[in-house]
């Protein structure tokens, strides 16, 4: 007679649906670098819980109170006295004799692979000239993904400073780079983005390295080598490449060559740097040291640094914002200091949601977070513009992920390339109302 296990199988369901329910309280962990999500059975039953702040956040206002046009966010200036972009739009102007306009566009995963940044930068040089993506990751996860220029690379080893933090490199202000080894080489292309991103005419290529490098550049069915000199700094060389469709690049090896990226421009206009480094909640700026971004501001000349930070600072439960206040005013005072003929503009956090009751809503912190990042705009006399209000506020992630065809991820946190274009719509024209009204003052 055979024995009856079904006593021991209902045992075994107990434990392990014991062990689903358990699941809930284990704290988040990392894999790889990557958070990964707690899994909760009762999140599509449970009230959502609303954090209570630990931090005294005033209610700031700007300077003067703006005819904002109906349907548009507008910037608000936080600068007393003079426009917080004045800098900015008087470099606009110097445009027209043969200049170029650079701006630094600093975030986190957001935009990622030049979403939204890269609709942008189009539009600004659609009016003001310019061509070409600016600078790009000598190598980058996200290379393919892109649709601004492609790349595939071989032989390099990549560091970056949210993941690597611990490698005492000398990591840029953007926090990447690379190191050639045996056989490397990288080949950029360009793609039918938009009008300015079909060919490649010049480049520049951003390094520090301990002896000479050995570059070969093939372009055209051309090659050519050059060698470029020990730098013990950012240093960067242009290279002329006519008009082309592709660039390869390869480079002696060398434990202590550091390649930072390649700069792909033109003629006078404008030109957007996405310095965009997943996980960054804005700290990772105050980890290079001062002497690299002093040889960055003196390369490039930035009249322009973009901020869009806060995703990685805050989740459902924050309730003490102290630190991230205290973080953010050092990176912006030491951005003031070391790049000080730019202007600043802190980018409010997008609208974020989460699931609760079975539906998908918006953080209850996210409000708290976008008072927390107006009143540091303010206390540093900056400019700041609200990514959440622009897109529509409460709920505006569930309406953009719904939409067909959907404009963000299905993680409610991310937009995708059409949602990011929209944004960059909202902004460009918030930033070019700014501009039209300095001109008339």
């Amino acid at each position: 007679m055979k024995k009856d296990h079904t006593f021991y199988v209902a045992i075994l369901c107990l434990f392990f649906l014991f062990g689903l329910i358990s699941l809930r309280w284990l704290p988040p962990i990392k894999i790889c670098g990557y958070k990964v999500k707690t899994v909760d059975m009762f999140s599509d039953i449970e009230k959502e819980k609303k954090p209570l702040s630990t931090t005294a956040i005033p209610k700031v206002k700007p300077k003067v109170e703006i005819s904002c046009p109906k349907g548009q966010t507008c910037i608000e200036d936080y600068k007393e006295n003079i426009s917080a972009l004045s800098n900015f739009f008087k470099s606009l102007q110097d445009i027209k004799v043969g200049k170029k306009v650079r701006i630094a566009f600093f975030g986190d995963s957001f935009i990622e692979g030049d979403v939204m940044c890269g609709d942008f930068r189009d539009l600004l040089q659609e009016k003001f000239g310019g061509e070409g993506v600016g600078i790009v990751p000598m190598t980058s996860a996200v290379s393919q993904f892109r649709q601004t220029i492609k790349e595939d690379y071989k032989g390099f080893k990549s560091y970056d400073l949210v993941h690597n933090a611990k490698e005492k490199l000398p990591y840029p202000p953007f926090g990447y780079c690379s190191i050639p080894g045996e056989n490397n080489y990288a080949n950029f292309y360009s793609t039918k983005f938009s009008l300015r991103t079909q060919k490649f005419s010049e480049i520049r290529i951003l390094y520090q390295s301990n002896k000479e490098i050995n570059v070969n550049i093939n372009a055209n069915n051309f090659t050519q080598n050059i060698l470029l000199p020990q730098a013990y700094n950012i240093q960067t060389q242009k290279i002329e490449l006519g008009s082309t469709e592709k660039v390869k690049l390869s480079f002696s090896p060398n434990a202590g060559t550091y390649l930072y990226g390649i700069s792909f421009e033109g003629g006078q206009g404008i030109y957007v740097d996405n310095f965009s480094l997943r996980g960054n909640s804005g700290t990772a700026l105050l980890t290079s040291k001062k002497e690299m971004h002093q040889a960055l501001n003196q390369i490039q000349d930035y009249s322009l640094v973009i901020l869009q930070y806060g995703i990685n600072a805050m989740n459902a439960e924050t309730t003490n914002w102290d630190w991230y206040i205290r973080i953010m005013n050092k990176v912006i005072q030491e951005i003031k200091e070391l790049y000080p003929q730019s202007d600043i503009l802190l980018l409010g956090i997008p609208d974020r949601s989460h699931k609760v009751n079975g539906e998908y809503k918006t953080m209850t912190t996210v409000t708290k977070m976008i008072e927390v990042q107006r009143t540091i705009a303010a206390e540093n006399k900056i400019a700041f513009w609200n990514v959440y209000q622009a897109m529509g506020g409460e709920n505006s992630m569930v309406e953009f992920v719904k939409a067909k065809p959907s404009k963000a991820n299905l993680d409610y946190t991310h937009l995708n390339f059409l949602g990011g274009k929209e944004v960059a719509n909202l902004l460009y024209k918030s930033l070019i109302f700014d501009y039209e009204k300095h001109k008339t003052q």
